[in-house]
This record gives C-alpha cells, sequence and structure tokens, in this order.
C-alpha cells in the first residue's frame, strides 16, 4: 500500500491506475517524462560515471543537514509525525558542522564536515 501511495504522489492517481491496470511497459523517456527517474543515459559506462558525479557531489554535503533532510522526507509519508520537526532543526542548527559551515562560508573556505 505504501508504495502505491508514493508512485500515485509521484505521478498521479490516473496515470498510475492507466499503468497498473494495463500492465504496460514505460519506456525511458516516458519514465523520465513523468518523473520516475531523473537521467536515461546511453550505456553502462555512462551510467556508472554520472552515479559517480552524483556521489561525489552527496558526499561534499553537511552530512547531518542529509540526514535530517531524508527523515523529513520520510515523516512528510507520515501524518502521525508530519510537521514534527524540531528535533531536527535542533541536530543541524546546534551542531558543530553548522559552526563549520558559517566559518568556511564566512572565510570563502570549502567546509570539512565532521557529522557532529
Amino acid at each position: 500500500m505504501t508504495n502505491l501511495a508514493r508512485l500515485s504522489e509521484l505521478i498521479g492517481t490516473a496515470r498510475t491506475k492507466e499503468i497498473l491496470f494495463t500492465a504496460r511497459l514505460i519506456e525511458a523517456d516516458e519514465a523520465r517524462t513523468i518523473g520516475l527517474v531523473s537521467d536515461v543515459l546511453p550505456d553502462h559506462t555512462a551510467m556508472m560515471q554520472r552515479a559517480l558525479e552524483l556521489a561525489h557531489v552527496v558526499a561534499e554535503h553537511a552530512p547531518l543537514t542529509l540526514r535530517a533532510t531524508k527523515e523529513a522526507l520520510r515523516r512528510l509519508r507520515d501524518p502521525a509525525i508530519r510537521g514534527r520537526d524540531d528535533d531536527l532543526i535542533a541536530l543541524c542548527y546546534t551542531s558543530e558542522d553548522f559552526r563549520e559551515g558559517m566559518e568556511a562560508f564566512l572565510t570563502k573556505r570549502i567546509p570539512n564536515w565532521k557529522g557532529a
């Protein structure tokens, strides 16, 4: 049920019904157009190169912020805890990484994240 809800939220109920009831395959370009995938690449080598690029980008971001963002997105799917984010805000804004990020920004240098 959860996966159907997520798919319906992503591409809409009508499109979800049409795809599931007809059991048709979705071609790569359509998958990109409707938001199921973000990239369509020509081959395995290009896919691996893109994966490495994305991994490097994500690895440069503050780990606590990434963790809080992932948790906040998870909470959006749970009505019982939707909107409860004080702990996530405190986690980020009271961290050593927040101070490091501010200092790095002010001194125009790359931050050295510690996840603390």
